[in-house]
């Protein structure tokens, strides 16, 4: 029943998330000559950087797909899932004054964050759009299956997000350290060059969440995937674990906020 209130209650609370995203996004982009235009430029870079690195100097074989296409559809998602982690992991600390002389739901901050986030992936979704007009690349038939993958991708990342934001409250070197698991996490998913599906490194696919979900990605709009791996029914039970209990420890933890901000 306590749990069914809280819901309610930051259901509540769903405005306050859009202003707040709305805040974060102005300024972010306030007084800058490109504006929102700078949600393309990170994933668009490092594109052309890796595509420049594994097309001519250490060439990859990523069957019939360009491989900026195939390149760009793996920075996409990720650099949604970072910037949930990254912008979560601050949401508290950044908006400390209101955490302890404002009475709401916490949770309003860390999913502000969420919501933020979600907007350049909407810009930089153009991109890809126009990534496979140039290559003429039609979506497959398992296309319509791909808000699916973004939805187990959002509950990973709320989930864990919630996790890491109250635990920055905690020690204020979590940010720091998250940046640098960030960077790791990258090279061990499979953003930039395909993973091997046998051996001993196909065991990435059944450990780390995000692999399969950026498969899934890949196989719908690109191959002829018309469902989900095993490995990605894995991942999206992990992540709706991960986002029920990062959610109650973040419930658990909220009364200890107002002295740790």
């Amino acid at each position: 029943m306590n749990a069914a209130r809280d819901l309610r209650e930051l259901f509540s609370y769903r405005e306050l998330i859009a202003v707040l995203a709305l805040r974060e996004i102005r300024s972010r982009y306030k007084y800058t000559f490109l504006g929102a235009g700078w949600a393309l430029a990170l994933p668009v870079g490092l594109m052309l950087v890796f595509t420049l690195v594994f097309s001519h100097v250490a060439p990859l074989d990523t069957g019939a797909v360009p491989y900026p296409v195939f390149a760009y559809i793996g920075l996409l998602p990720w650099q949604l899932h970072a910037g949930i982690l990254t912008g979560s992991a601050r949401s508290l600390t950044d908006n400390r004054n209101l955490v302890t002389k404002v009475y709401f739901a916490r949770e309003v901050m860390p999913l502000s964050r969420v919501l933020s986030a979600l907007f350049d992936f909407a810009i930089a979704s153009t991109v890809l759009a126009a990534l496979m007009a140039w290559y003429r690349i039609v979506p497959g038939p398992g296309a319509w299956l791909v808000p699916v993958v973004l939805l187990v991708q959002l509950a990973f990342g709320v989930g864990l997000g919630l996790v890491v934001s109250a635990a920055n409250l905690l020690y204020r070197d979590v940010q720091y350290v998250l940046q640098v698991v960030i960077m790791i996490w990258m090279f061990g998913s499979a953003v930039v060059y395909p993973l091997p599906e046998t051996g001993r490194l196909a065991i990435i696919s059944w450990i780390n969440p995000v692999t399969p979900i950026l498969n899934a990605y890949r196989g719908l709009l690109l191959g002829g995937q018309t469902g989900f791996s095993p490995q990605f029914y894995v991942a999206a039970a992990v992540s709706a674990t991960l986002l029920v209990g990062g959610w109650l420890l973040f419930r658990r933890l909220e009364r200890r906020f107002g002295e740790l901000a």
